[in-house]
Formats: structure tokens, sequence, C-alpha cells
């Protein structure tokens, strides 16, 4: 296994979801969405926003697949992981930046 090619990965995945939770956030801080987002209902279409839009990434780009050169894996397996990896990280970096508005 290729360790370098799988960090580097990563590490673009990490980018991505640093910038699809900054859009997303863009698109959800609207001010005739507030009482939206703030509900229950709201954080469920957000998150699904970001399962789709993450699904369709990892789908398309074959660079924001984590196995790619490192494992050899079926197709859609691979972009299956990648994608919930990139969900995941943007959950990650949504509660960070959660706790940092908290303290701030």
């Amino acid at each position: 296994m290729n360790t370098d090619i799988l960090l580097q990965n990563i590490f673009n995945v990490f980018i991505i979801s640093i910038i699809l939770e900054f859009c997303i956030s863009a698109i959800f801080s609207i001010n005739l969405l507030k009482d939206f987002t703030d509900s229950s209902v709201g954080q469920s279409v957000r998150e699904g926003a970001i399962i789709i839009i993450a699904a369709v990434i990892c789908y398309n780009v074959p660079v924001f697949r984590i196995f790619r050169r490192v494992l050899e894996l079926p197709y859609q397996l691979d972009w299956i992981i990648s994608t919930l990896i990139l969900v995941r990280m943007t959950f990650m970096i949504k509660g960070f930046l959660d706790k940092i508005k908290e303290r701030g």
C-alpha cells in the first residue's frame, strides 16, 4: 500500500470538506432561512444536502476518491467509502466551527 498517495488523497478530501462546509453554511445562513435552519427539519435538509453533494463530487471527480492508486477496490466501493469519509469530515468541521462560535 502506497501511504504517500493515501495521505495525499485524504488531505484532498479534507480540503474539499472545508470548502463544502463553508458553501453549505453560506447557503443556510441567509436571513430568510434562519428560522428554518434552527429546526430539526432544517438540520436534516442541511445534512441531506451535504450527503448528496459529497456523493456527486466523489462520483464525478476521481481525484477525491480515497483509495485511488492505493488499493485495487471496485469503483463503487471506493466512491461510497470516499463519500462517507467526506461527509464525516464535513460534519467534524461543522462541529469544530460551532464550538468556536460558542466560545466567541
